[in-house]
């Protein structure tokens, strides 16, 4: 489609756009056309100075129409230009005759120009230069008002030419507003085309990163070997079966996808088939974005242990459309476990046999009032010295083997009716004077009722000693512990508030852990061995409760001993 200025350059109405020197063009043509004529034998005669000062006009309008572009002059000195050729026709027309000048036509080119400007203004200027035109031959004399034809021509020309300058300006206005619409359809089309350019150019590069994407997905997905990915639909079925997979599995990708539920390579009595997407529920009961440890089972029947993460996929709309399983072969990490079971276990049980002959053999040598020959005061302190130590060896096995029933789920416990307001209080009363030598203030606060929970209570016992023994530990002299029991209808809480040197907030998830010590009791040079918080937690899950932390370091910690059911006696 051709730009608008150069539609213009083909319509009356764009008149007005062209360059001066173009408008012009029709002046000077005319105006030559009339010298050569007077000029040629045709027996047309005129005053020769009005004719020269005339084409003299109108070639200094046309210098200033090839002038006035390259000036700083504003476009509205054109109009100057027109006006020249009025009174260069004036001159023509008047030294040709006057009113019966054969060039009285020339009238209409700087009536055209002006009068196809924007405005009425320039209507009004167009019928002047007619007015001035007709009436200069009446005005210098060479013509007169003889008859009432000369009267009719001077009255019927001027209003002619109004009329028409009145339809050229209306034709050009309407032009004009054609015009603006065109360039701005234009505009519009140009937008959209740099628009559509630009989605173009954002598709294509969204495309490329896409194929990037895809090209490190598949680079990556090829790459993991060590784990079994594999991706189910609603109902259980695999879609998605990687590298991993076949190689732990011993099923290809052709075998998997389509043909296997995510069922068939769980062991039997360890796994449950996929309720649907209503029931929100995975295989063995799991749910989404869970941890689970179960048994698979490969192609040649040969089972192994898997550490699982199971996650719910989605569909473009956040729709539910099955779930990603990402297996761990956990065979050697399970043997290793349970060597290390058995070694803390086996060892165990050695130390056991010689602390307890040595404690025998501590008490036997403790002074009786028969002896002959009683010890000295520096031998009972030695002998204090290796009672305390056997025994805190011991205490230190008794831990080990604890920890390795657990690993070897060997860990029973036995539930009976017991007053935990009672075993708050005797735990308090165990610590006491360790926070009294530590200069460390402890508060007991209970409910004025007894709450009794069924719990085993040389358990639970066990693990408020040891989260009240650590709260002492690591809180500083002049600092402050606080024991509180709250109980509701549903569960029952021991609550241990500390204003201790704090744990931080990266390493509480590991607190649980054997043998983890936090940063800053190693900071601290406090003792232990890492086993307390491992066997209160496993104590706590085994009455199907939980241990909460917040803790910051250099405010204190709270420790939250969560058990199930509660009552109250008077």
């Amino acid at each position: 489609m051709p730009a608008p200025h150069r539609l213009a350059r083909v319509t009356l109405g764009t008149f007005g756009s062209w360059s001066p020197i173009l408008k012009h063009g029709a002046a000077l043509t005319g105006f030559a056309l009339a010298t050569l004529v007077l000029i040629s034998p045709v027996g047309i005669s005129g005053d020769v100075v009005p004719v020269v000062v005339a084409d003299a006009l109108v070639l200094a309008a046309a210098v200033f129409a090839i002038a006035l572009p390259r000036t700083s002059l504003s476009p509205r000195w054109e109009i100057a230009i027109p006006l020249v050729t009025f009174v260069a026709v004036a001159l023509l027309r008047t030294a040709t005759g006057g009113q019966i000048s054969p060039f009285g036509a020339l009238i209409i080119i700087p009536v055209i120009w002006i009068a196809s400007e924007q405005g009425v203004r320039h209507i009004l200027i167009a019928v002047a230069g007619v007015l001035m035109i007709v009436a200069l031959p009446f005005l210098v004399g060479i013509a007169s008002v003889a008859v009432a034809s000369d009267l009719v021509r001077l009255i019927f020309t001027p209003a002619v030419f109004a009329i028409a300058a009145v339809l050229i300006n209306q034709i050009a206005r309407v032009q004009h507003d054609r015009l603006l619409r065109v360039q701005q359809l234009v505009d519009e089309r140009d937008q959209l085309v740099a628009s559509l350019e630009q989605s173009t150019r954002e598709a294509h590069r969204q495309k490329e990163q896409s194929l990037e994407a895809n090209r490190l997905r598949d680079s990556v997905w090829d790459a993991i070997t060590g784990h079994a990915i594999i991706g189910t639909d609603l109902d259980g079925r695999v879609n998605v079966w990687n590298r991993g997979a076949v190689s732990l599995l011993g099923y290809t990708s052709a075998e998997a996808i389509g043909r296997l539920a995510i069922a068939d390579i769980h062991r039997p009595d360890a796994a449950d088939e996929t309720d649907d997407a209503g029931g929100g529920r995975l295989v063995g009961g799991a749910e989404a974005t869970e941890l689970r440890d179960w048994t698979y089972a490969r192609k040649d029947g040969s089972e192994f242990p898997a550490h699982v993460s199971v996650s719910e996929r989605f569909d473009e709309d956040g729709r539910s459309a099955g779930f990603i399983f990402v297996a761990t072969d956990e065979t050697e990490a399970t043997e290793l476990q349970r060597l290390k079971d058995e070694f803390t276990s086996l060892i165990s049980h050695e130390l056991r046999t010689p602390l307890s002959s040595i404690l025998g053999y501590v008490e036997l040598l403790r002074p009786e009032d028969e002896f002959d020959d009683p010890m000295t005061g520096q031998q009972l302190k030695y002998l204090d010295v290796v009672d305390r130590n056997a025994r805190r060896l011991l205490q230190l096995v008794g831990d080990l083997l604890f920890t390795a029933q657990v690993g070897a789920g060997r860990f029973t416990i036995e539930r009976v009716p017991t007053s935990i307001t009672a075993l708050v209080r005797a735990a308090a009363d165990t610590a006491a004077p360790t926070a009294e030598n530590g200069h460390v203030a402890l508060d007991v606060v209970t409910p004025e009722k007894d709450v009794v929970v069924t719990v085993d209570p040389l358990r639970i016992g066990q693990a408020l000693d040891n989260l009240l023994s650590n709260a002492v530990k690591f809180t500083p002299r002049g600092g402050a512990v606080t024991l509180t029991l709250e109980s509701g209808p549903e569960e029952t809480r021991v609550i241990v508030q500390d204003t201790g040197i704090g744990i931080p907030a990266d390493e509480l998830d590991r607190l649980a852990e054997r043998f983890f010590r936090a940063s800053t009791a190693s900071q601290h040079a406090v003792k232990g061995v890492g086993l307390g918080l491992t066997i209160t937690k496993a104590i706590a899950t085994a009455h199907d409760g939980r241990i909460e932390i917040a803790s910051t370091v250099g405010v204190g910690t709270t420790f939250t001993l969560v058990l199930p059911g509660a009552s109250a006696a008077a």
